[in-house]
């Protein structure tokens, strides 16, 4: 639906307090009254564009973890992924990075956003606990530390591109990382 796909550009590049239905309504050729035939608040237009936003990025993560029977690669091809998604749509990571300030700034964004984010932590725990089962971690690993590195990995990366709106900066990032992965990146 265009109306998401241009209210997800303003949010990102906006945010949520300088985005208003009118605005929206403007960029996407329709008038403000007819948003809310679809939606009840611009809050609920907020969640509606995290929650296709949200899908999208995790049906990539699926999908490229899919392949990889390991914790290594399963976190590689993520990392992949989530390049990919950015060079595809650069205001991707822009509208990500701006949901946790917007959700605080507007308590009324927190119950629509809450039950969606769960998609989000249930996919790295899920990798983490997987990994465990198949012996992977060792047994003094802290699984739920194992989760929050990989999603802060993921997010700080989101974060470098949305600030530099650099889609290349990210790739050649995940690429450094990848290299520290493999002991490439160093000479000692």
């Amino acid at each position: 639906m265009r109306l998401l796909r241009v209210a997800q550009e303003l949010f990102a590049k906006n945010g949520y307090d300088a985005t208003s239905n009118r605005t929206i309504a403007k960029a996407s050729g329709i008038t403000s009254g007819a948003i809310y035939h679809y939606f009840s608040s611009k809050a609920e237009l907020y969640a509606a564009v995290y929650e296709v936003v949200f899908d999208k990025v995790f049906s990539a993560f699926e999908q490229a973890v899919a392949d990889h029977s390991t914790l290594f690669g399963q976190y590689a091809a993520v990392l992949e992924a989530a390049a990919k998604l950015n060079r595809e749509d650069p205001l991707l990571p822009a509208f990500v990075i701006g949901v946790a300030g917007d959700s605080e700034r507007h308590p009324e964004l927190k119950p629509l956003l809450r039950p969606l984010r769960r998609r989000n932590n249930e996919f790295f725990r899920r990798l983490v606990s997987q990994a465990a089962r198949r012996g992977e971690l060792r047994s003094d690993v802290d699984q739920r530390a194992v989760e929050d590195l990989l999603n802060a990995v993921v997010s700080g990366l989101a974060r470098l591109s949305a600030i530099t709106g650099d889609a290349r900066r990210h790739a050649a990032a995940v690429d450094a990382l990848q290299r520290f992965f493999a002991g490439t990146l160093l000479t000692t």
